[in-house]
């Protein structure tokens, strides 16, 4: 009886820490160093400008999934161009020198190259849609006949 007394408020006293420990918030650590609204609000290209006007609630929030999505390794669903895919003995070569030359034509555009056994490959871009990424195929066809477009998981964009 003494035992089964002594293990219900053990119980009880374990349930009362947690349960507080659960309940308590710890204060935000995620420091923002971007602000969209003020992004937004600056003088457009054509002297336009943006008044937006919401709660500081609403800012704080939006900014902190903003800054949360850029920090994060997650990525988004997306569409790239695959201009080279090959498993040769020179495939490693050839990758290479198809990255350099992509990047001369191509300085503003991404360039990623992957090995997955037993296939080096090349992408470019990060298209949300996949009619950008069908534009760009298009026009970079002249030089990579062998451009298709694939989908992928890509960084998330710069606002």
């Amino acid at each position: 009886m003494k035992r089964s007394v002594v293990s219900y408020i053990m119980i009880l006293l374990a349930a009362g820490f947690f349960s507080g420990s659960l309940l308590a918030q710890e204060p935000d650590t995620l420091e923002l160093t971007t602000d969209v609204f003020e992004h937004f609000q600056k003088t457009g290209p054509n002297g336009n400008r943006l008044r937006i006007v919401q709660s500081d609630s609403i800012r704080y929030k939006v900014n902190w999934h903003v800054e949360n999505n850029r920090l994060s390794s997650n990525k988004m669903q997306g569409f790239r161009v695959r201009i080279f895919f090959d498993n040769k003995q020179t495939a490693r070569a050839e990758s290479e020198s198809i990255v350099t030359s992509f990047m001369a034509l191509y300085p503003e555009t991404a360039v990623y190259r992957m090995y997955e056994n037993p296939y080096f490959k090349v992408t470019v871009g990060d298209f949300r849609t996949r009619s950008e990424a069908m534009r760009f195929m298009l026009e970079i066809r002249k030089t990579y006949p062998q451009a298709f477009i694939t989908r992928e998981g890509i960084s998330y964009p710069p606002l």
